[in-house]
């Protein structure tokens, strides 16, 4: 039976304390997941190196060389400061971050690069010039490891 409920001064029933009910379980608190070690040292993770002359393969279209010969693909040299000083860096960074090609330029350091003649690149298919221009562009940005 329940037990006896006393009344007090001020008509407040003293009653027993009964046990709490969780409204729900809570459920079990995640495993931490560990994040991955960082490599010792720099030697341990093998850097991407780039071997010159890049080549890229013309997928969509085959285009004339200087010889009328016929090309599939195209082989670039490596970039140098006098390229970017002759015909300017075809690529930079907006205020927002996003990194922006300059086509007019990029198409002349592809020609100089590559050692084709410019009107005879702009009958590269869009695809194909997008895939050279995307292929070179990262050796016109600044390397943050420098500053």
């Amino acid at each position: 039976m329940d037990a006896p409920v006393k009344t007090r001064e001020g008509f407040q029933r003293e009653e027993q304390p009964q046990p709490r009910k969780p409204a729900r379980e809570a459920a079990p608190p995640p495993e931490p997941v560990a994040a991955p070690e960082p490599a010792a040292d720099a030697e341990q993770a093998p850097a991407y190196v780039e071997t010159w002359p890049i080549k890229v393969k013309l997928l969509h279209r085959k285009i004339l060389g200087n010889k009328n010969e016929t090309l599939d693909e195209l082989s670039f040299r490596e970039p140098t400061g006098g390229d970017v000083n002759r015909v300017g860096n075809p690529v930079r960074i907006n205020s927002d971050g996003d990194v922006i090609i300059d086509e007019i330029k990029m198409t002349r350091m592809m020609g100089a690069l590559s050692g084709i003649l410019t009107p005879l690149l702009d009958r590269l298919d869009p695809r194909d010039w997008n895939s050279c221009a995307y292929r070179l562009r990262r050796f016109f940005l600044p390397d943050p490891e420098a500053w």
